[in-house]
């Protein structure tokens, strides 16, 4: 099996209007998805935020224009919804085309041939509605006793895994198929759009 290994870290930032900033991490890796860390600062602490935020990729809740207020040195690297379903849907269609054109070269011996099953990608995804989405599907988006300043940035943060996770299954789906073969069989642990507009390290 050919696979390339990554390790990625997500923070979902929101940044509140009595200047404190909450943090969720997730940390990625092949196979593996995981809420990593919480954390509730004043602005003020702009050592704690920075160090926090170092190296990972962020996507914000709420406006974008707040994020100035954070104390973070170098180039912020802002993850969006709209490439990494592009990407998702894309390559399950690519895997269906390809599964369908193997099964007609040699419709005798494999009829009975089992389709891939892929994730219902949506088209659209709005991380500030992440609890509607959650619920959407049957999933609970925060659990009881969540403080209130943290329910739309945990609620983001297990709507993120959850897109990795079926992303990681979709990838396990295609990467089991024997006609697929060469790049393709390649297992990310990440959309090709989110990967390059990281600076994911190679483990």
């Amino acid at each position: 099996m050919n696979t390339s290994t990554y390790y990625a870290s997500i923070a979902i930032v929101e940044v509140h209007p009595d200047n404190t900033v909450t943090i969720e991490s997730i940390s990625v890796t092949e196979g593996e998805c995981v809420l990593s860390g919480a954390w509730d600062f004043n602005l003020s602490e702009n050592e704690n935020i920075s160090n926090v935020l170092s190296g990972k990729m962020i996507i914000p809740i709420g406006e974008k224009k707040k994020l100035e207020k954070l104390p973070i040195k170098g180039e912020i690297v802002i993850l969006d919804s709209v490439p990494f379903l592009i990407d998702a849907k894309k390559a399950a269609k690519e895997a269906l085309e390809a599964y369908e054109s193997f099964k007609s070269e040699n419709l005798t011996k494999r009829k009975k041939l089992v389709a891939p099953e892929f994730y219902n990608w949506p088209d659209s995804i709005n991380f500030n509605a992440s609890a509607d989405y959650l619920e959407s599907i049957g999933k609970m988006a925060t659990p009881s006793g969540t403080p209130d300043s943290f329910k739309k940035t945990l609620s983001a943060a297990r709507l993120v895994k959850h897109l990795v996770d079926m992303w990681q299954l979709d990838e396990q789906e295609r990467n089991n198929r024997k006609y697929v073969e060469g790049e393709d069989a390649k297992i990310t642990i990440l959309p090709e759009s989110w990967l390059e507009a990281t600076s994911t390290n190679r483990s």
